[in-house]
C-alpha cells in the first residue's frame, strides 16, 4: 500500500488516472523506469520492464559470470529470458556460490547502466518460490557488490569480500558474537569464506540462541557499515532449503 499526502477532489478521478495506459514496455512515471529481474524456475533469468538496450550488456554479464554457460535466450511473453546450463536456483552443491555471485554481477551491471535495486519481494505463494528483484532507473553509478549467505542449518559465508581487512573483520565478529563458538572456518572455494557454527542457528527454537543469532546479524551489519558498506537487499534465490536462502 502507498500513501499520498497531496489533497485531491474527493469526487474527482484518482491521480494520474487519465494518463495511465496499459503497456508491455518499461513501466514509467514522470521519466522514471521501474523494472524487475525474475529468477524463473530453477535455471532462468527473466527481465521485465527494462528497455531493449539493457539486453546486450546484461547478456554479456550473465555469460561471463555463469561458469557453465547459457542454453538459450529469447523473448518470453512481455520480457526477455536467458535459460542457463545447470540449476542455479536450486541453491545446492557446486552451484550454490556461483549462483550468488551471478546475482552480484547482475546488480553491478545494472547499477553501471543506471538501474538500482530498490527491493526484493516474494510475489508467489508457491512452495518453492523465489524473490523477484525490482529496480528503479537513475544515474549510472559504479558500485561494488558482494554477498553474505546463511546456509544449511549452521553455516555462514562471505562471497567476494572486497578486501582482506573486511574478511578478517567478518571472521572476528562471528567468533566474538556467536556464544556457542565455531566448529570450522575455511575458504570453501576461491573468494568464498565459510564459517561453520556450533549449534543450529538458522533452525533453532532455543530462546537464547534465537536472540543471539539476531544480535550476531546486527553486529555484522554494524561492522560492514563502519567499513563503508550498506545492505542492498536480502534475497531468497533458492527453491530448496539445503543450501540456505538469504543474501545481502
Amino acid at each position: 500500500m502507498f500513501g499520498h499526502t497531496k489533497k485531491q477532489d474527493p469526487d474527482g478521478p484518482p491521480p494520474y488516472a487519465g494518463d495511465l495506459k496499459p503497456t508491455a514496455g518499461p513501466s514509467t512515471m514522470l521519466g522514471t523506469v521501474y523494472a524487475c529481474v525474475h529468477l524463473a524456475r530453477t535455471d532462468r533469468v527473466r527481465i521485465l520492464g527494462f528497455p531493449q538496450s539493457v539486453r546486450s550488456p546484461l547478456g554479456v554479464t550473465i555469460k561471463n559470470a555463469w561458469p557453465v554457460g547459457i542454453q538459450k535466450e529469447e523473448v518470453m511473453g512481455n520480457g526477455y529470458e536467458w535459460k542457463l546450463v545447470g540449476n542455479p536456483w536450486s541453491g545446492q552443491g557446486r552451484e550454490a556460490v556461483p549462483s550468488r555471485r551471478l546475482i552480484t554481477h547482475i546488480l553491478t551491471t545494472l547499477a553501471n547502466i543506471g538501474y538500482h535495486l530498490i527491493i526484493a519481494a516474494d510475489l508467489s505463494k508457491k512452495m518453492y518460490d523465489k524473490d523477484t528483484l525490482f529496480f528503479r532507473s537513475g544515474p549510472s553509478i559504479q558500485r561494488r557488490f558482494f554477498a553474505m549467505s546463511f546456509n544449511e542449518s549452521d553455516k555462514i559465508r562471505l562471497i567476494d569480500s572486497p578486501d582482506r581487512e573486511t574478511l578478517d573483520a567478518f571472521i572476528g565478529v562471528v567468533q566474538s558474537y556467536w556464544p556457542l563458538g565455531i566448529q570450522d572456518s575455511k575458504e570453501k572455494e576461491e573468494s568464498c569464506w565459510q564459517i561453520k557454527l556450533r549449534g543450529t542457528p538458522w533452525w533453532t527454537s532455543n530462546g537464547n540462541q534465537v536472540d543471539a543469532v539476531r544480535l550476531l546479524a546486527c553486529s555484522l551489519l554494524a561492522m560492514f557499515d563502519s567499513r563503508g558498506y550498506e545492505v542492498v537487499a536480502s534475497v531468497d534465490l533458492s527453491v530448496g532449503n539445503s543450501e540456505g536462502s538469504s543474501e545481502s
